[in-house]
């Protein structure tokens, strides 16, 4: 499990757990983001990581990427269809 900020250019992850307060669950929340979700990377070059997850592409800073822990395989029975592990 890392932060997203750490993740690179085409690979697809999972939100494992948000690090933060009541404002930013509620935040990805709003953005339709939650645990279990994949998130495919698109750019994680230096400004906000621009990931896609069922098909809609967002833009996430560095600062709220560091508190969204993932891995790279999904333990969620709504997407283990789509796991591959590591």
């Amino acid at each position: 499990m890392c932060p997203l900020s750490k993740c690179h250019n085409g690979e697809t992850v999972y939100i494992k757990s948000i690090n933060g307060g009541a404002k930013l669950r509620g935040k990805l929340h709003a953005m339709g983001l939650m645990p279990g979700d994949p998130l495919e990377i698109i750019s994680s070059n230096n400004g906000p990581l621009l990931v896609q997850s069922r098909g809609i592409k967002l833009a996430i800073g560095l600062g709220m990427a560091e508190n969204i822990m993932v891995a790279c395989n999904c333990s969620c029975p709504r997407y283990r269809e789509r796991c591959h592990g590591c």
